[in-house]
């Protein structure tokens, strides 16, 4: 059976990264006031319907939590209510390795800039901001306006040369350090890569109660995505067979 990300933690692992994401909200504004980045632009027009789908990783700003993730994948799913559901699948520590599953939700909380989504995790809302789309929503690229998160993602499993050195040119002008950046090995043909849904089963985003922050360069933002990096990170550690 897959094991899903949040329940399979003991309450006192999840209490820690609940108080790891708390101080980190309560820390991080000061030190970003003091340094502000500039403002990013995000994609215009963004249609969710077409953005909705089956992506690909194909390259991201290095975390910790997540460098034992692989093949990581990202199902977006449009609700009736404008909210987006999204699952992310990965195998930990090799393509074929063993299967995590999360999900999360992402609201738009201000319906003409589509392209901010504020995404949520277990009672945390942050920045989620879709920053450039192919011309047929071939390609995507995701980010916080701190600088600190970014990800290439692709509707397959390689993404053509030309276009993401264009992509990275970009990246590169809105102050994204991309000398750090790493690339995401997909899984061979034949493995989940061939899959047009997640596979397994997938548990309920996990639920939401409240907002550190507002959206834009904050702490909040920061500490949501921490909170999908602290997760895969602690099942990281406690790694287990399927069964």
């Amino acid at each position: 059976m897959i094991q899903t990300l949040w329940t399979t933690l003991p309450r006192s692992l999840k209490t820690v990264a609940k108080l790891a994401l708390a101080t980190l909200a309560l820390t991080g504004s000061g030190a970003m006031a003091c340094s502000a980045p500039p403002p990013l632009a995000v994609a215009d027009d963004v249609d969710l319907a077409t953005f909705q789908g089956k992506w690909y990783e194909i390259a991201r700003l290095p975390r910790a939590t997540q460098a034992d993730c692989n093949g990581t994948t990202a199902f977006y799913t449009q609700n009736t209510d404008g909210s987006l559901t999204l699952v992310n699948q990965c195998n930990l520590g090799s393509p074929t390795g063993d299967l995590y599953t999360v999900a999360m939700s992402a609201t738009v909380p201000d319906t003409t800039v589509p392209a901010k989504l504020a995404i949520q995790v277990d009672g945390f809302t942050g920045d989620y901001w879709i920053l450039e789309l192919g011309p047929n929503y071939e390609y995507a690229v995701v980010g916080h306006p701190s600088r600190l998160y970014w990800w290439l993602l692709s509707r397959t499993p390689t993404l053509d040369a030309t276009t993401t050195a264009g992509i990275l040119t970009r990246a590169t002008a809105e102050a994204f350090d991309m000398s750090q950046l790493e690339y995401t090995q997909q899984p061979p043909a034949g493995e989940r890569a061939s899959l047009d849904t997640p596979e397994g089963p997938v548990p309920q985003p996990m639920s939401t109660g409240c907002s550190v922050s507002h959206a834009g360069a904050s702490a909040g933002g920061l500490s949501v995505l921490a909170a999908w990096g602290v997760a895969l990170g602690l099942v990281g550690l406690r790694r287990r067979r399927l069964s």
